[in-house]
């Protein structure tokens, strides 16, 4: 790599390195017919790569016009359970569009533009972790499409993608008191996150539907729940159940790690899942299958997800569009944890 960074890279360069000819490298470089798709998007990749001078690759729009951005909060950079599943999705489906994908990740609290958005490199950008205003209008002054996935902001006309969390939430709990369940608790910290407190709000609509309890009634564990669950710290959420001096029949969770360590403390305090207390999680993580018992959960595929964000951007990119929001309903798997 030293080496063409401090010498002027040829097509005879790029050639060599894919070990293709230098008259393929030429068609794609000038933006000619009579190569595939792929292997052009390839070599203009590698000339990316190799520092060819911009000036003289007239494909560039070209490649602009294959490039999306998937941008992540950087502290979702190792969430192989969601956000990675989503993005390895999102790669297989756009690779049926001809898309390449360049994956971000960013800062939410001291929130920088890529380069490559900055460069005006890429045609769009899918955003998967939380958003804020001053983002969306950081990144509008340097692209025109925007998708936003599982966070949105209702005041801003924006396309966005996201799982119906109030449904998910009611129907978790109305799956429950079907189940003989009168009594049921919720854990979550939904402060911390927006699809959190709509998965709280669906929980409490369906209680007061059910059963009209005061706000005393219900059994509710959200104060330093989600630092618990980081820090795979059962314990704090042992000593909380412990406080209550009777347990409710059932447990909505916000998601299924948190339902895995509240199983994990139930289980500490000498209480049988499911014989004496239900359980169900949220979001169908690999985990959910994993653990003993298997847990029952809300699901939205992410392989739809993936599908329907790069079909949206498609649309954007290449038709007469005008924001839309579109939102998944959640699926109840039944597992060993409710039964």
């Amino acid at each position: 790599m030293l080496h063409f960074i401090m010498s002027k890279v040829t097509m005879k360069d790029i050639a060599d390195k894919l070990q293709v000819s230098i008259n393929a490298v030429s068609l794609a470089l000038n933006d000619k017919e009579g190569i595939s798709h792929q292997l052009r998007i390839q070599i203009l990749e590698t000339a990316v790569q190799m520092n060819y001078p911009l000036k003289k690759l007239n494909a560039k729009m070209t490649l602009k016009n294959k490039t999306l951005v998937v941008m992540i909060d950087i502290r979702k950079k190792n969430d192989t359970h969601y956000y990675l599943d989503i993005l390895s999705n999102i790669e297989k489906e756009a690779s049926l569009f001809g898309y390449r994908i360049l994956t971000e990740y960013y800062n939410h609290n001291d929130f920088i533009v890529p380069e490559c958005i900055r460069d005006h490199h890429v045609a769009g950008v899918i955003i998967l972790s939380k958003v804020s205003t001053e983002m969306i209008y950081s990144l509008r002054l340097y692209i025109e499409y925007i998708l936003c996935v599982n966070h949105s902001i209702p005041y801003m006309n924006i396309d966005n993608i996201s799982v119906n969390d109030f449904l998910g939430g009611y129907l978790a709990c109305e799956y429950l008191i079907k189940k003989g369940c009168d009594s049921i608790g919720f854990v979550g910290e939904i402060e911390s996150s927006k699809n959190f407190k709509n998965r709280f709000q669906g929980y409490r609509q369906c209680m007061l539907n059910y059963f009209h309890p005061k706000k005393s009634d219900l059994i509710c564990l959200t104060k330093g729940i989600e630092n618990a669950v980081l820090q795979n710290d059962f314990r704090y959420i042992q000593k909380m159940l412990l406080t209550y001096w009777h347990m409710p029949k059932a447990f909505v969770c916000v998601n299924d790690r948190n339902a895995a360590i509240v199983i994990k403390a139930l289980e500490y305090n000498g209480y049988k899942i499911p014989e004496d207390i239900k359980v169900i999680g949220f979001d169908n993580m690999q985990l959910s299958t994993k653990i003993k018992p298997q847990l029952s959960t809300l699901d939205v595929s992410r392989q739809i997800i993936a599908k329907k964000a790069v079909r949206r951007m498609h649309e954007m990119i290449h038709e007469n569009t005008v924001p839309e929001v579109i939102q998944l309903s959640p699926q109840i798997i039944e597992r060993e944890s409710t039964k």
